[in-house]
This record gives C-alpha cells, sequence and structure tokens, in this order.
C-alpha cells in the first residue's frame, strides 16, 4: 500500500488554471458566438450611457474570448491553491489515503 500524505498546491493550481482556461475558450467561444449572431441585451456603465454588445462585432467576441480564458485561468489557479492547502490540511488530519498500486 501506498499513502498518500500531501499535494503539491502550486502544482494542482497549474493544472487547475490550465483546465479552467480551456473551459474558458469553450465558453469564451460560445458566448462570442451567441453575441455575434444574435447581440445582446444593452449593458449600462455606471454613467448611464448604454453599450450594445453585438456593436463591437469581431472585435468584441475576440476581447471576450481572450477575457474569459484569462479570467478563468486565474480563478482556476487561486481556487487550486486553495484546494490544495485545504487537502494537505484534511490528509495530515486524517492519516494520509491508502491507494493500492500494482
Amino acid at each position: 500500500m501506498t499513502v498518500i500524505r500531501g499535494v503539491g498546491a502550486i502544482s494542482l493550481g497549474k493544472c487547475l488554471g490550465a483546465f479552467y482556461a480551456l473551459i474558458g475558450i469553450t465558453v469564451g467561444t460560445l458566448t462570442s458566438m451567441a453575441m455575434l449572431l444574435f447581440g445582446s441585451p444593452r449593458t449600462y456603465a455606471i454613467l448611464g450611457k448604454g453599450l450594445h454588445l453585438g456593436e463591437l462585432g469581431l472585435g468584441g467576441g475576440l476581447l471576450l474570448m481572450v477575457g474569459a480564458v484569462i479570467l478563468y485561468g486565474l480563478a482556476g489557479f487561486i481556487l487550486g491553491l486553495i484546494t490544495g492547502a485545504l487537502v494537505n490540511l484534511a490528509l495530515r488530519l486524517g492519516g494520509g489515503v491508502e491507494l493500492e498500486l500494482e
């Protein structure tokens, strides 16, 4: 039996960051395609001026795609760090996890 007593929090953060970035590519692509095809409702800025996101065209779609990848990747990395720290705490308190490997 092999006992896992901890995980690398930074390593887990990098893996989850990459995974969430892939999700961001999918979400950003689908959302920008829908925005270009169907337009979007008016959103209002702090100053009260309306901005129709469909008017941003291809540039707005690309901006949305890049922004989604960056934000999802960053969120995944931060959540990976937090999860790694909590998993290490739980493994320390529980004595580790036993795995049977062949």
